[in-house]
This record gives structure tokens, C-alpha cells and sequence, in this order.
């Protein structure tokens, strides 16, 4: 039977250690891929879901000027506003859904629609 000398433990310790960093880059690497915004028809979106019309447009440039800023995605439900931001990762959420992200504008409107569950959408007013 052969002993394993302190070189060859070392050795087999720093290539379990890069085996496991290799293996937490790939998870790291396939669940953030994974959670990037779905691309959306530059067409926009009109469904009906669960009764209720659902439009959507992503975002455009607003008029051209030197501090023109991405525009916010326009989505209606039943022709009124809902009002839907896009985080940083280009995952979106709305104002019915606070506090969830969604990959697509059809994800973030049907679950609008979920959340109202029948009742009419009230437009956010701005003062």
C-alpha cells in the first residue's frame, strides 16, 4: 500500500479547489444568463388574457436631445395604463407586482392581470 506524501496531498487539494471554483463559476454563469430579460417583439404585444386585453410596446428613445433618456415601456390593460419599470438587469416589474421581477412585458402584464383578479385598473396619476 502506497502512502501519499504531503507534495501529492497538496496537489490533489489545489485541484479539488479548482474543480469546485470551476463548477461555482458555471452555476454562477447559468443562473445569471438564465434570469436576463426575454427579448420582446419590436412589434409590441396585443392578447387577450383571462378576458382582459393586454398591449405592450417596449421601450424606445425618447426625442432626440443631448440628455435623451430610455422611455419607459408603454402596457395597457383594457386601454388604461399600467406602469411597469425596468430594472437594471432588463427584468421588469409593475406597480401591482411590486416586489417581483419579470423577464418579458407579457409576463409583468399577465400577472398584472392575475393581481387585479377582475377589478379595473386605477391609472397612477404624476404631480
Amino acid at each position: 500500500m502506497s502512502t501519499i506524501n504531503r507534495r501529492e496531498l497538496l496537489k490533489f487539494a489545489a485541484a479539488g479547489t479548482v474543480a469546485v471554483g470551476t463548477g461555482a463559476l458555471a452555476v454562477q454563469v447559468l443562473t445569471t444568463s438564465g434570469s436576463q430579460a426575454a427579448v420582446e417583439d419590436p412589434a409590441g404585444l396585443d392578447e387577450t388574457y383571462k378576458g382582459r386585453r393586454i398591449q405592450a410596446a417596449p421601450a424606445g428613445l425618447r426625442a432626440q436631445s443631448r440628455d435623451a433618456a430610455p422611455a419607459m415601456p408603454h402596457v395597457l390593460i383594457d386601454g388604461k395604463p399600467l406602469h411597469v419599470m425596468v430594472n437594471g438587469d432588463g427584468t421588469y416589474t409593475s406597480v401591482s407586482n411590486h416586489y417581483e421581477t419579470f423577464k418579458s412585458l407579457r409576463a409583468v402584464a399577465r400577472a398584472a392581470v392575475d393581481q387585479l383578479d377582475g377589478a379595473q385598473l386605477v391609472p397612477l396619476h404624476h404631480r
